[in-house]
C-alpha cells in the first residue's frame, strides 16, 4: 500500500470526527507495516547481527572474561544497527520523496501530533525488533561458544541488563534516525548522515587522543552502547547512564525538530 492510499483509507475511516493521537498512531502503523522495505530492512538488521554473533561466539577466547565474551557476541551490532538507521530514516524521507507528505498533513494537520505518533510507531517497531535481535544474538552466540569459554548467563543481572539494554538502544536509535530523516528530507542524505554519525565519526574520534576520548564519552550513540558492557568502562559513562543520555539527547532533538517543522512548509 502506498502512503497516499494509506492516507485516503485512513481519512475515510475517521471522516466526521477530529483525528485523535491514537488515530494518528494507527495511520503511521498502516504506512510502516504495509511497505515491504520495512520488513526487509529489519530482517537485514537481524540477519547481520545474529550471524556475526554466532560466528564471533564460536571464535571466542577460552581465557576471556564474561564481559569480553558478551562484547564479542554483540560485535555485529554496530553493523546491524545501520539497518535500523535505514528503517528510521526511510520512515521520514519516503513521504518527502514521493510527495505523499501533503496527504499525510491533510489527514493529520496538527504536525506535533503527527510527529509524536510517527516517533512512537518507529520506536515501538525498533524496540520490539531490537529486543528480538538482542536475545536471538545472545542465544546464537552462547550456543556457539566452546566448552572452555566463560558463558554469560542471564541469571547474572549485569548480563540480563546488557541484553535487554541492547534492544532498548536499537529502539532509541530508530527514533534518532527518524529525526535525521526529518531534518534532511532526502533518503540518500539521511542514510549517509546516519552512517557518519553512528559509525564513521566515532571511529575518527579514536585518532584524536584525549579529545577523542572525551568526545566518545559524551557522543550519544557511543554512550548508548555502553549498556552492552557487563563491566562498566572507567573512561565512559556508566551503562544505564549512557543509555539515559542517549535517550535524553534524542528527545531533545525530536522536540527541536518538531518545533522547526511546525513553522515551515511541507
Amino acid at each position: 500500500m502506498t502512503d497516499n492510499a494509506a492516507a485516503a483509507s485512513w481519512s475515510k475511516g475517521t471522516a466526521g470526527r477530529r483525528a485523535r493521537f491514537i488515530d494518528a498512531a494507527a495511520f503511521e502503523w498502516i504506512k510502516v507495516s504495509t511497505v515491504r522495505s520495512t520488513w526487509w530492512t529489519l530482517f537485514a538488521a537481524a540477519a547481520i547481527t545474529i550471524s556475526i554473533g554466532a560466528f564471533a561466539g564460536s571464535d571466542a577466547d577460552p581465557g576471556a572474561g564474561v564481559d569480553f565474551v558478551l562484547r564479542e557476541i554483540f560485535v555485529g551490532l554496530p553493523i546491524g544497527q545501520l539497518a535500523i538507521c535505514l528503517f528510521g530514516a526511510l520512515a521520514a524521507t519516503s513521504e518527502y520523496g514521493t510527495g505523499s507528505i501533503r496527504s499525510t498533513l491533510t489527514a493529520v494537520p496538527k504536525r506535533s501530533r503527527l510527529l509524536a505518533a510517527k516517533a512512537l510507531v518507529v520506536f515501538a517497531v525498533s524496540l520490539v525488533t531490537g529486543l528480538l535481535i538482542s536475545f536471538a544474538t545472545y542465544t546464537a552466540g552462547t550456543l556457539s561458544l566452546g566448552a572452555a569459554v566463560a558463558r554469560p548467563e542471564l541469571s547474572d543481572g549485569s548480563v540480563l541488563r546488557a541484553v535487554i539494554g541492547g534492544g532498548c538502544y536499537l529502539g532509541v536509535l530508530g527514533v534518532f534516525a527518524l529525526i535525521v530523516g526529518l531534518v534532511l528530507r532526502a533518503s540518500a542524505g539521511a542514510i549517509t548522515a546516519c552512517v557518519g554519525l553512528t559509525f564513521i565519526l566515532p571511529l575518527m574520534f579514536h585518532a584524536l587522543g584525549p579529545l577523542g576520548d572525551l568526545l566518545l564519552k559524551w557522543w550519544p550513540t557511543e554512550a548508548g552502547q555502553q549498556v552492552l558492557h557487563v563491566v562498566p568502562s572507567e573512561t565512559r559513562l556508566a551503562p544505564l547512564l549512557g543509555l539515559g543520555w542517549f535517550m535524553v539527547c534524542t528527545l531533545v532533538a525530536l522536540a527541536l525538530v518538531t518545533s522547526r517543522i511546525t513553522r515551515r512548509d511541507a
